[in-house]
């Protein structure tokens, strides 16, 4: 059974954090799911302190938060070198798993993260939380490379991107074989163009 049924993006998933910490947490790997799964989720911290830079030009949305594996058009997908993506739910909103045609060890998983309420903001919120916080930008937009387990040269990158000052999207690689194993990063950042892309022309 492939990881995607344990594993998916939405590191921006939120649990009760443990004494000390904020609820909510940028984890790497929270529960999923696929098809008509429904699993436990929680609301997102009361509040936000509005941290993170504000989205200038929201993108429409309303494709990715029924269907995430709409975050990427087929013709982006082949630029990439993916196939179809499997949706499936997480417990922070839809996800969807996609793999490399040539290397089915090399996954991708992206997930709005509807549990959210403040987009981007929630993640910098609980970024205390995380082993690895660092805030870019991926086509314009605000984004973090972050996660609760540093696992980057296990080749496992967590990367959210604001596309609303409402919504952010986890983009979570976990490649096994080739370049990107040792530099996950890199593959994500081009997913995140990929996607922001992919939402403009609608």
């Amino acid at each position: 059974m492939r990881r995607s049924l344990v594993l998916l993006v939405a590191a921006g998933a939120l649990v009760a954090g443990c004494s000390g910490t904020k609820n909510g947490t940028a984890s790497s790997e929270p529960s999923y799911t696929t098809g008509a799964g429904s699993p436990s989720t929680t609301s997102a911290a009361n509040g936000s302190s509005g941290s993170a830079p504000k989205v200038s030009n929201p993108l429409k949305t309303s494709s990715i938060e029924s269907d995430a594996c709409a975050a990427l058009s087929a013709a982006k997908r082949a630029e990439l070198g993916l196939g179809e993506g499997e949706p499936g739910t997480t417990s922070a909103g839809p996800g969807c798993s996609l793999f490399a045609a040539d290397e089915k060890l090399n996954q991708i998983d992206i997930s709005p993260v509807i549990a959210n309420k403040n987009g981007l903001s929630d993640v910098y919120d609980t970024k205390a939380n995380n082993e690895y916080f660092e805030p870019t930008e991926v086509g314009g937009y605000p984004a973090v490379y972050a996660a609760s387990l540093d696992h980057r040269k296990k080749g496992k990158c967590g990367l959210f991107v604001g596309v609303t000052d409402q919504l952010s999207v986890n983009i979570l690689v976990q490649y096994d074989r080739g370049p990107g194993a040792s530099e996950p990063c890199p593959v994500a950042l081009k997913v995140g163009e990929a996607m922001i892309q992919t939402l403009k022309e609608g």
